[in-house]
């Protein structure tokens, strides 16, 4: 065997994998402690090892636990509301002139503001609470969903339109039959990128008017200068996003793989 064959390292295999993704995380946590050593305040930078006693401590908490369900809860909830919202709304104005007419100019105003800063408005309309942190995680979720939508329509390749209408295909059957299935990947893209945002906006709605949620708990810990709980917070939440994501992953696999026909699904 060459000395080149023998440094080849197949990394296709899941145990392979695995052991990359285990040493990446030794690597990380072994310069983490160096940096943290050589600060030397623990106020600004905790050692890995304070953050895991603290990680501990959080995962064991029974209020944590309740913490955690309710921005869940509130992820998914929003999350739904707005896929829904979104891809209504992105089916209307792909699919009808007089709707992409009135609404697109909106759309595309509305979706480059940022969701925290419709939290001060919500709590006015609908006050502080449960509501307006909704409010904030349904308008993150729903313009990636539109936006991908209207670019699946608007990929649909014009001869099987103009086929469409030569077999007598109705408007609905048109809709039903090609538009649906041509962009349901876009669909999905922008479904898994609303679901990111979700997250994201859901911690910055608990930090600010939240009274329970991950994002209220590492706030909290801000407050009382406990930047290990905060650090071990922010491990927690990005370990439950991972995993909302890989189960988005799955399931889309699962569910929609016929639509995936001589594509890679991203």
């Amino acid at each position: 065997m060459s000395a080149v064959a023998a440094a080849r390292v197949d990394l296709s295999g899941r145990g392979a994998r695995v052991g990359l993704g285990l040493l990446g995380v030794v690597v990380v946590a072994a310069a983490w402690q160096a940096v943290a050593a050589a600060t030397g305040n623990p106020l600004v930078l905790p050692a890995p090892t304070d953050v895991v006693t603290a990680l501990v401590q959080l995962v064991t908490d029974p209020q944590t636990r309740t913490d955690l369900l309710d921005t869940v809860r509130r992820v998914v909830a929003g999350f739904v509301a707005g896929s829904v919202g979104g891809l209504l709304l992105g089916a209307g104005i792909g699919s009808f002139r007089v709707v992409r007419e009135l609404l697109n100019p909106y759309l595309n105003f509305l979706r480059t503001v940022a969701p925290i800063a419709w939290i001060v408005p919500a709590t006015i309309w609908l006050g502080v609470g449960e509501p307006s942190i909704l409010f904030v995680v349904v308008y993150a979720a729903v313009f990636p969903v539109a936006i991908n939508t209207i670019s699946g329509i608007a990929a649909v390749d014009a001869d099987k339109l103009r086929m469409a209408r030569a077999v007598g295909l109705s408007p609905v059957g048109t809709f039903a039959r090609i538009l649906v299935p041509s962009a349901v990947p876009f669909v999905m893209v922008g479904a898994r990128l609303g679901l990111g945002l979700s997250f994201m906006a859901v911690v910055g709605a608990e930090m600010i008017i939240g009274q329970s949620g991950l994002g209220y708990v590492i706030y909290d810990a801000r407050t009382f200068s406990n930047t290990a709980l905060m650090f071990a917070g922010i491990l927690v939440l990005g370990v439950v996003g991972y995993l909302f994501d890989l189960l988005f992953v799955g399931l889309r696999s699962s569910l929609f793989r016929k639509y995936y026909a001589g594509r890679e699904a991203a």
